[in-house]
């Protein structure tokens, strides 16, 4: 075999080329994990949510978690709440009641006293933390979906599969951080960032 690739080294070049490619590509993207050190803030974000004027809205004030709802008929989907570890790198879904007496959508007619109508909802597991909203976090990391992150990378587009386009990532200087997949689906559009857990 040694003696063959020597006398073929047109051969031989072919099959060492894409190896060595390989092999260079994976020393490339490991580089930035082993320089760039790990998050050091939880992060908290929304899936299933929709920006629509009525339901559930939440909002980072005075480096507090506010959630409330808006209008007084209850929409179709409830989105869910995730607080993201990074001692860990696991996430955990963060429970909250929707007001009671809210009106099933279509059912009665709906007032603009009643649209107008906000009520706050109480989510215990958030209390005493404060949050940082700002789109990157005091350590460098930034939120972002994987479609964001690797649509112009040339060697993203050649090695990555399409699903982890869909996935939500903490990036910082080439080193990605993807997020569990808590909900059993492929992250989309409806992904909503808050904040960062800034303490304690």
């Amino acid at each position: 075999m040694k003696s063959f690739l020597r006398e073929n080294p047109t051969i031989a070049f072919g099959l060492g080329l894409p190896l060595l490619l390989v092999v260079a590509f994976l020393l490339i993207s490991g580089i930035p994990t082993l320089l760039v050190a790990p998050p050091q803030y939880g992060v908290l974000y929304m899936t299933e949510y929709n920006n629509y004027q009525n339901g559930v809205q939440v909002s980072v004030v005075d480096q507090k978690v506010r959630v409330i709802y808006q209008g007084s008929v209850q929409g179709s989907r409830k989105p869910r709440l995730w607080r993201y570890d990074p001692k860990t790198g696991g996430v955990k879904e963060i429970g909250f009641l929707l007001p009671p007496g809210l009106a099933p959508a279509g059912k009665t007619p709906v007032t603009p006293e009643e649209v107008s109508k906000t009520t706050l909802i109480d989510v215990p597991d958030l209390e005493g933390l404060r949050f940082d909203s700002s789109s990157i976090a005091p350590d460098g990391y930034e939120f972002s979906l994987g479609r964001d992150r690797y649509s112009g990378d040339v060697f993203g587009g050649l090695f990555y599969s399409s699903r982890y386009r869909h996935e939500a990532v903490l990036t910082k200087n080439g080193r990605s951080i993807r997020l569990p997949n808590a909900v059993g689906r492929y992250y989309s559009r409806n992904v909503h960032f808050i904040g960062w857990v800034v303490s304690p």
